[in-house]
């Protein structure tokens, strides 16, 4: 089944009198429980379409059907909702409140979307990504891939069926990277919907599926062959 639905979908921005295309009319479709990679050079247009598959912005044509809702016709209100209920997001810089434990991180978006905070599944969101034992330690107690597992858990709180990673192997050493991915590949595994981007083509091998963008365009668009397993390795 189509999680995903783009179709011809375009987004200009106004600077001073000059409008600047940024996607010039894609197309594709998402199924329930695929794993994408979106890259492109600087420029092709990924982050812009990551803002709009991430219902932080409107297109300025074309449609945009998640889950069956059409999100390119919504207004703020309807955006952020769908959002709150529908997509997680992991991002490169964490984004973590500084003074807040990694439980309290994990519980805001249950604050966001009006939901009583459940504090048994946000200790089930951490242990899912490895910090059961770290709940109560704050940013600054963490290291940088704890950091980020925090970040996954946030995005897994409310059980969305979409999760979004933008650049988020981006600020970790390639073996924190490589247990980052480990844990999406496991979500997906799960049947969670994973869509990165990513300018790394090791990390976009991870993924089944790899869309290259390039000037606004949808360049290529292919499974990917063989495909890595991210295999953390052992503690000491």
């Amino acid at each position: 089944m189509s999680l995903i639905l783009v179709r011809d979908l375009k987004k200009s921005y106004k600077i001073g009198s000059m409008e600047v295309p940024a996607l010039n009319g894609v197309s594709f479709i998402i199924e329930e429980g695929e794993f994408v990679a979106i890259m492109g050079p600087s420029g092709s247009g990924k982050s812009t379409l990551m803002n709009l598959l991430g219902c932080l912005d409107r297109p300025t044509s074309g449609t945009y059907v998640l889950d069956s809702e059409d999100a390119s016709k919504m207004n703020d209100s309807a955006r952020a909702a769908i959002r709150n209920r529908k997509i997680g997001f992991v991002f490169q810089s964490f984004n973590l409140l500084p003074r807040m434990s990694a439980l309290k991180n994990t519980l805001l978006p249950m604050m966001y979307a009006n939901r009583r905070k459940d504090t048994a599944m946000a200790k089930d969101a951490l242990n899912r990504v490895g910090l059961g034992k770290r709940i109560n330690h704050t940013p600054m107690q963490l290291s940088g891939g704890e950091q980020q597992r925090v970040a996954i858990a946030r995005a897994l709180v409310n059980d969305p069926p979409l999760i979004f990673g933008d650049e988020p192997t981006g600020n970790l050493d390639t073996a924190t990277g490589t247990e980052i991915m480990s844990i999406f590949q496991k979500l997906n595994d799960a049947g969670k919907t994973v869509i990165i981007v990513t300018h790394e083509p090791e990390i976009a091998q991870h993924a089944k599926r790899i869309l290259r963008f390039r000037d606004g365009l949808l360049e290529s668009d292919e499974l990917v062959e063989n495909r890595l397993t991210a295999v953390p390795k052992p503690r000491e």
